[in-house]
C-alpha cells in the first residue's frame, strides 16, 4: 500500500463518513486518532500512513468502522487506506485522560464522526511501547517541529504509569531514551 497523507486521509474518512448515511445517530461520534494518522492530521507530519489506528467508545460503531474500512475491505483497497483499532492497553496512555487532551481536526468536513487526534505529549507516550523507526521518526518530528514541552511530557509519562500494563523498568529506559535522544533531557530516577 502507498503512504497516504493528510488530503488522502481526509477523503477516506469522508467516504467512510457517506457510509453512515443510514445510521440512527444522536450526535456526531468521537473518533479518536492514534498513531502516524494522528502526526500526519494533526501535526503536519509528512510521512504518510497506510492505516488508521482508531479508538471509539461505542463497540458497535467500531465494529462496523472495521467491516466498512478494515484491512482489506472494499473501501481500503479503493483509498489504499485502513482503519485498525488502537490497542489502547498496551500504550502508555493515561485513562481517560488521554481523550480529554485530544484535539479536533477536520471540523465541518464529515457529517457524522469528529475526528479527534490525540495530544502531542499523548501521541508520544503511546509510542512508547513499541518505539520501532517509525516511531521514532514520529517522536522526532514532534520534538523538532511541533515544540513539545518536555515539563508537560514528563507530568504525562509519571500519569501514565500507573495504566501500563506492560514492564515498567523497559520502559522507564525507553522514556529516558526519548529525553535524552529527542528534548536534551538527561534521564529520570523512576520507581
Amino acid at each position: 500500500m502507498k503512504q497516504a497523507g493528510e488530503e488522502e486521509l481526509l477523503a477516506f474518512l469522508k467516504d467512510v463518513d457517506l457510509r453512515f448515511d443510514g445510521e440512527d445517530l444522536k450526535s456526531r461520534i468521537p473518533l479518536y486518532v492514534l498513531g502516524g494518522a494522528a502526526a500526519v492530521i494533526a501535526y503536519g507530519s509528512r510521512r504518510g500512513t497506510e492505516d488508521i489506528d482508531a479508538w471509539l467508545e461505542d463497540e458497535r460503531i467500531a465494529r462496523k468502522l472495521e467491516d466498512l474500512a478494515g484491512k482489506g475491505t472494499e473501501l481500503a483497497q479503493k483509498h489504499q487506506v485502513y482503519f485498525q483499532p488502537a490497542n489502547t492497553t498496551l500504550m502508555l496512555i493515561e485513562e481517560p485522560e488521554w481523550r480529554d487532551r485530544s484535539i479536533e481536526f477536520f471540523k465541518g468536513k464529515l457529517k457524522h464522526f469528529k475526528i479527534m487526534a490525540a495530544g502531542k505529549e499523548d501521541l508520544i507516550l503511546s509510542k512508547l511501547s513499541r518505539y520501532n523507526d517509525r516511531d521514532r521518526e514520529d517522536i522526532r518530528f514532534l520534538a523538532e517541529e511541533r515544540k513539545v514541552d518536555v515539563k508537560n511530557l514528563i507530568a504525562c509519562y509519571k500519569a501514565a504509569r500507573d495504566y501500563y500494563v506492560g514492564h515498567l523498568p523497559t520502559l522507564d529506559t525507553t522514556f529516558n531514551v526519548v529525553l535524552e535522544e529527542h528534548f536534551a533531557h538527561k534521564p529520570l530516577k523512576l520507581e
